[in-house]
């Protein structure tokens, strides 16, 4: 950053964030850095003066940056031959503005006034209304060289430092100002007043504090995870309402049923239907609890088989059943059978 003779500039840097700030100064000027916890008051004033030749090339400008807080007052005056005084101008842009230069540079006039012409002034005065970086300079468009002298008197608002909580210098090239946590909200750069206007160059940096932001890194990751598991609380709602109304379908295997199993064991041979068949409407079950064989459609089922103790065929269906080589099972359940029983109906 740019600074210039008697200035104050305040950042804000809360301890929370930032752990140290280091300035550095390559040229030892000795600026001062200060730590606040509260907003110090801009209730102090500093005036300084500087007087300098200048010399400002045809169709060109020349002039140095500042730093200057609300209510600074600046004045500026030029002697310069009455010749050329119509033709410059004094001028201030506030921010980091540049200018180009006005007309192709013309050579082939003198580059000074004749001892000969009278010496005669212009004044500018120039308020201040906001913080920010100034541009205070002088555009000659004469067409020669001007040689003046340029006298800058400046009254600069700077802030009231006597509260500081810690502060260090760059006398001896940089410095750093560890800021107290969690106290510590502004920092005030200075400089003093020595009357160089050739630039204050200064490099500011802050060191952030990384345990505040690996605690709001944890902190953000925390509430994500939150959202996620309630978003996905909410879908596992969802799907368990619409599982009831979609039954689970799974592969059948060779030991599964033709017909589904009934919760309720069957009254073998006796003929005798129990209460879950008036419910249900599978026509295989209907048959199953009717009399008649389910392999021949015309004797009554006399014999149930041993192990599953299906009764569904006659004694000859069951019979031709147990005499074939590859499919002696159930016809209900698939399961093989080892023995055969009659029945008899008293």
């Amino acid at each position: 950053m740019v600074l210039g003779p008697s200035s104050s500039r305040l950042m804000k840097a809360s301890s929370v964030f930032v752990e140290q700030v280091e300035v550095r100064d390559e040229d030892k000027k000795g600026a001062f850095l200060y730590a606040f916890s509260e907003k110090p008051e801009l209730s102090c004033q500093a005036n300084w003066n500087v007087s300098n030749y200048v010399i400002v090339r045809s169709y060109s400008r020349k002039g140095f940056s500042l730093w200057l807080n609300k209510g600074s007052t600046v004045r500026m005056r030029l002697e310069a031959p009455t010749s050329a005084l119509n033709k410059l101008e004094v001028i201030m842009i506030k921010g980091e503005q540049t200018f180009n230069r006005l007309l192709p540079k013309v050579t082939s006039f003198p580059d000074a006034p004749t001892p000969k012409e009278s010496i005669n002034g212009k004044e500018a005065e120039f308020s201040i209304e906001e913080d920010d970086r100034y541009y205070l300079g002088i555009i000659n468009t004469n067409p020669r060289s001007i040689i003046m002298t340029m006298t800058v008197n400046v009254l600069a608002k700077i802030y009231d430092t006597s509260k500081a909580k810690s502060m260090c210098s760059t006398t001896s090239g940089s410095c750093r100002l560890n800021l107290l946590f969690p106290d510590t909200h502004y920092v005030i750069l200075t400089t003093p007043n020595n009357g160089d206007l050739g630039g204050w160059y200064i490099e500011l940096s802050f060191v952030a504090r990384m345990l505040t932001y690996i605690a709001i890194l944890g902190f953000l990751v925390i509430i994500v995870f939150l959202i996620l598991k309630y978003l996905g609380a909410c879908d596992g709602e969802n799907n368990t309402i619409t599982g009831v109304a979609v039954p689970e379908q799974r592969e059948a295997t060779e030991t599964d049923p033709i017909m589904p199993v009934k919760p309720l064991p069957y009254k073998y041979g006796t003929g005798e239907e129990g209460e879950d068949s008036e419910a249900s409407s599978n026509s295989s079950e209907e048959l199953y609890d009717s009399k008649l064989c389910v392999i021949c459609y015309d004797e009554q089922r006399n014999c149930f088989f041993v192990p599953c103790g299906h009764c569904a065929t006659c004694y000859d269906c069951a019979q031709r059943i147990m005499e074939g080589e590859n499919n002696k099972v159930c016809p209900i359940c698939r399961r093989l059978i080892h023995k055969l029983r009659r029945l008899f109906y008293s």
